[in-house]
């Protein structure tokens, strides 16, 4: 009986060897003929795509629990499937079976991996046009990543059974996930060399939202008004700005903890002064919208004036006029007194601008200039100077254009002067009505220096060259009679330059840092629901944005959605919805006020998209509803459109075959170079590390032994 047992479980092992062997090697070529035409779905819209069903595994006896596993008999299993080995109870994990070496037939590809979304090439045959919107994230004068001419593996792996339950999916945690074989990922020579199951591994630690370090204002930018500021408020404090070049608020995809910049921060920085002055220099939270504690001491506040040298917006089109009206808004709620015209603002219509800049009877025009004139300077829509008292100090401020910057302008609406003499002819009145004076300079460094240098009349010269990031002092000029002012670029800072009846130093200078030790101003929470209130009324249509043909079109055809890679490449499939690549658009979604509706957040979160100039691809994401296989960030986001990949894997086409999946593959070094950068960069992931965030999407098709 013992013999009989034995011989059926022998043989029961053998039939689960061979049918696993003919599933596993199962090949595309060896399908019927009518296959060759592609059916249906694949030419249908992305969101009727159905999954193919690989064909059913009948059920075998396992081998009885006495009955060693005869492993090389039996190939290795699909991912869904449970491993022969695995069936006999064991205190221990059988070691790994090293691979035969592959065939020259069968030659294992080397990786191929996913990453952040990434923008393909420019089109040969379609520029980009100059009136279409560019990225105010990144600097208008680089050009664009260009991605490498793609390869990709040989073949994909065969399709797993889609009626075995999908493994939970998690979402990420401290552990990096292994690869297909069991290992570790690359450079983790301990847990690989173990030859462990599950082997888990700490990933670095890294900074930003879901860092490992929780954000200290004071260690990463240091205190602010510290001892060198007198204990009593200033005759007048000026907040000086400028070159926030769109940035209405910092990016909050990598967490708006480790970023700087907003004008949220920046009214709670105009309303914490002018209500008490600044609390304490080691305050990592400052909220003048709650109400202090009984008994707690109040600070005496500040007379705080606001200057800005200009650049409100960057870039063209519907979008970009709607912010620059919503920045006045925002400027007027802070008390501003003085604005400069940019050389961006003035690149849009000029009646857009007049409408903000014409003087009604609630308010002064923001906007002075003594070389610039908005439809002509007849109209008077902007004032030559403005004279500003506060505490019995009479300020006086101008501003101009800067003569290298005026080359930029082709625009018959503006009319412009040459700076030096227009400040000639407006210094007289203004030295007769002012007691200081600064003027905004809305130029290059070496033309603001000049101007300070031939204006000793100017206490002041603010400046919109240097660098992104503001100095910690200015410069001096004529003796130290007049200090220049640099401001940086994309609001991230603020300067506070007060004036004291100090004999030894009349002025104390302080580069503000508007990071996470400012709360946020509940009146620029509201200003930003309005402004993305009106992108969704609008929509991607009514903002002017038109679809352009992919310039992968060609190579890759039409998108389709990830879910069509699933049936092929299921293990890459429950990565990628194990990362926060799957959730991209739910993030949007989630914001208060949600950001699923302005295209300068959504490029970067659907697929289809210019996620450096903001405008979409023909049959790229269009709403949730029409589009639902094409929102987050999907497969093609990385690999391109993937309509002529799946084509030639229905059919029999080796050259085909081999040709697409080349369309379709990219490297890691690829990813890391270039490709994940053209989202995570400086400005909406700036703690962005390759190396410890790619554990987060790592795949590979293809065993790599």
């Amino acid at each position: 009986m013992e013999d009989l047992l034995t011989t059926n479980g022998k043989r029961g092992f053998v039939i689960l060897g061979l049918l696993l062997l003919g599933w596993g090697c199962t090949s595309r070529k060896e399908e019927p003929a009518s296959r060759e035409s592609p059916p249906a779905w694949r030419a249908a819209a992305p969101d009727r795509i159905e999954e193919k069903q690989p064909p059913p595994v009948e059920p075998v006896p396992a081998a009885p629990p006495n009955e060693p596993a005869a492993e090389a008999a039996v190939p290795s299993t699909p991912p869904s499937e449970p491993a022969a080995a695995a069936e006999t109870p064991s205190a221990t994990p059988p070691p790994a079976v090293p691979p035969a070496a592959p065939s020259p037939a069968a030659e294992v590809p080397e990786k191929s991996p996913e990453a952040g979304p990434a923008e393909p090439p420019p089109s040969e045959d379609r520029p980009p046009a100059a009136d279409e919107p560019v990225n105010p994230l990144r600097d208008p004068n680089s050009s664009p990543p260009v991605r490498p001419e793609p390869t990709m593996p040989s073949a994909p792996p065969a399709a797993a059974d889609d009626a075995a339950p999908e493994p939970a999916i998690d979402t990420p945690s401290d552990i990096i996930a292994e690869d297909r074989n069991g290992r570790a990922p690359a450079g983790e020579e301990a847990a690989a060399a173990s030859g462990a199951k599950n082997t888990a591994v700490k990933k670095p630690l890294r900074k930003g939202k879901r860092g490992d370090e929780k954000f200290d204002p004071i260690k990463e930018n240091g205190a602010i008004f510290d001892k060198d500021w007198p204990k009593t408020p200033p005759k007048l404090a000026m907040i000086i700005t400028g070159q926030i070049i769109g940035y209405f608020e910092p990016c909050g995809c990598a967490g708006l903890d480790w970023m700087k910049g907003g004008l949220a921060r920046r009214n709670t920085l105009f309303r914490q002064l002018r209500q008490g002055g600044w609390p304490d220099p080691l305050a990592k939270t400052v909220d003048p919208w709650k109400q202090p504690p009984a008994g707690a001491p109040t600070g005496q506040g500040w007379p705080v004036v606001g200057l800005d040298v200009g650049n409100l917006v960057h870039g063209f089109g519907k979008q970009t006029e709607i912010k620059f009206h919503r920045m006045v808004d925002g400027m007027r709620t802070m008390g501003y007194q003085a604005v400069a015209l940019g050389v961006n603002d003035l690149k849009l219509p000029a009646g857009e601008v007049a409408t903000d800049a014409m003087v009604n009877n609630e308010a002064e025009s923001l906007f002075v200039s003594a070389n610039v004139g908005l439809l002509g300077f007849d109209y008077g829509f902007t004032a030559p100077y403005r004279i500003i008292e506060a505490d019995g100090i009479r300020l006086g401020v101008t501003s101009v254009l800067g003569k290298g910057l005026q080359k930029e302008i082709n625009n018959s609406e503006v009319e412009l002067l040459d700076p030096e003499p227009a400040l000639r002819k407006v210094l007289p009145e203004l030295m007769a009505k002012s007691d200081y004076r600064v003027l905004l300079a809305h130029a290059s460094m070496d033309e603001s220096e000049a101007l300070a240098k031939a204006f000793p009349e100017f206490n002041v010269v603010v400046t919109s060259g240097g660098p992104p990031e503001p100095p910690a002092q200015p410069k001096e000029f004529n003796d130290g009679k007049t200090l220049l002012v640099e401001v940086g670029e994309k609001g991230a800072n603020a300067i506070v330059l007060a004036l004291y009846d100090d004999p030894q130093k009349s002025w104390r200078y302080q580069r503000v840092p508007l990071d996470s030790r400012f709360a946020g101003a509940p009146e620029m929470k509201t200003l930003m629901a309005v402004y993305q209130d009106q992108l969704k009324t609008l929509g991607f249509t009514g903002l002017g944005l038109k679809a352009v043909p992919s310039p992968q079109k060609e190579t890759n055809g039409k998108y389709v959605g990830s879910e069509a890679c699933k049936s092929c490449h299921e293990e890459s499939y429950l990565v990628w919805k194990k990362s926060k690549h799957s959730q991209a658009y739910k993030t949007l979604e989630e914001q208060d006020p949600p950001r699923n509706f302005d295209p300068e957040c959504a490029s970067c979160h659907v697929v289809g998209w210019n996620p450096t100039r903001y405008y979409p691809y023909i049959g790229g994401f269009e709403s949730k509803e029409k589009t639902p296989l094409l929102k987050d960030v999907g497969c093609e986001s990385c690999h391109g459109p993937g309509e002529l990949h799946c084509l030639a894997e229905d059919g029999t086409d080796e050259a085909k075959q081999e040709l697409y999946r080349k369309a379709c593959r990219v490297t890691k070094e690829e990813s890391k170079k270039s490709q994940c950068a053209t989202c995570h960069d400086l400005d909406n992931s700036p703690d962005f590390d390759f190396d410890s965030y790619w554990p987060d999407v790592e795949h590979y098709e293809e065993d790599d032994e």
